[in-house]
């Protein structure tokens, strides 16, 4: 088959009813049950020319895709080209820039409120209260304190609880952990634990950035926010440009496809011609010979 046109038996300016029609008509032919039963390579063929007409039927009932499709001369899929460009920049930029955001907002609360005293009082003794019951190994009914979700609830109690003393200490080593903590969802904390060289560096330059930055993590925040509004409006305009190319690339190039393929199908109907008057000329002569050996 020459294309999804051809696999319907439609002529490339078939209307949607045409294109149901066509469908309906060949799905009953060619459907897989009519040949259950049979020799296995037939009802492979079967499967295989039943999901094609299927494939065709999917390709030129959805007007963008149809479109797609006369455009570039293949089917790009269920998802529209300016799609696939809104996905992929949001799952490559977009995301985690949006959750590295969201993460300095949150560290950066956790710093301002353990900054109140009687909320890091609080917080110290949950913590000395779980250390108990872990060392008690308490449990409530099927619920146990040492349980897998249990210990990482009390990891997290515990980094907080030695934040808060870090903060009682000296503010800049909590504003240290929480640089220390954004760089690792960056570079990924196994590259800083996998040697203590790179772990105690990147402990003094978080100190550092972290007194270069003090005061301005408002400011931080709100470039972060601004950045990833320009990658939003920037996704946008990607995905306007994406639509308007092909747009442009059906205007110039689509008539051309369309006459390749009109082409190929007067091409294709000559060499049907050429094959039955082969066909005729070797019926007559092979009618002939007997009479000749006759004579």
């Amino acid at each position: 088959m020459i294309d999804a046109y051809d696999t319907l038996g439609l002529p490339l300016t078939a209307t949607e009813e045409e294109i149901k029609k066509a469908y309906k008509r060949l799905s009953l032919q060619c459907h897989p049950d009519k040949v259950m039963g049979g020799d296995a390579r037939d009802t492979a063929a079967a499967a295989a020319r039943f999901n094609d007409i299927t494939s065709a039927k999917d390709i030129l009932s959805d007007g963008e895709r149809r479109k797609i499709y006369d455009t570039f001369g293949l089917d790009l899929g269920e998802e529209r080209p300016e799609m696939e460009v809104w996905t992929i920049g949001m799952g490559t930029l977009l995301s985690p820039l949006g959750g590295f955001v969201l993460k300095t907002i949150v560290a950066r609360f956790v710093i301002w409120l353990v900054s109140f005293s009687w909320i890091g009082w609080l917080l110290i003794l949950l913590g000395v209260a779980a250390g108990v019951l872990y060392y008690a190994d308490a449990h409530y009914g099927e619920m146990r304190i040492r349980s897998q979700e249990s210990v990482s609830i009390l990891m997290n109690v515990a980094v907080l609880d030695v934040v808060i003393l870090l903060h009682w200490l000296w503010p800049l080593l909590a504003d240290t952990v929480c640089v220390l903590y954004l760089a690792s969802e960056v570079a990924g904390l196994a590259f800083f634990v996998e040697s203590w060289k790179i772990g105690v560096a990147a402990g003094l330059v978080s100190m550092f950035l972290a007194w270069l930055v003090r005061g301005w993590w408002l400011w931080i925040i709100g470039f972060e926010f601004l950045l990833a509004v320009i990658l939003l409006v920037a996704l946008t305009i990607s995905s306007g440009i994406m639509r308007l190319w092909i747009d442009s690339v059906q205007v110039q190039h689509g008539d051309k496809l369309k006459q390749q393929r009109e082409g190929l199908r007067a091409t294709r109907k000559l060499m049907e011609t050429e094959i039955l008057d082969l066909k005729r000329k070797l019926e007559v002569q092979q009618d002939a010979a007997p009479k000749r050996a006759s004579r």
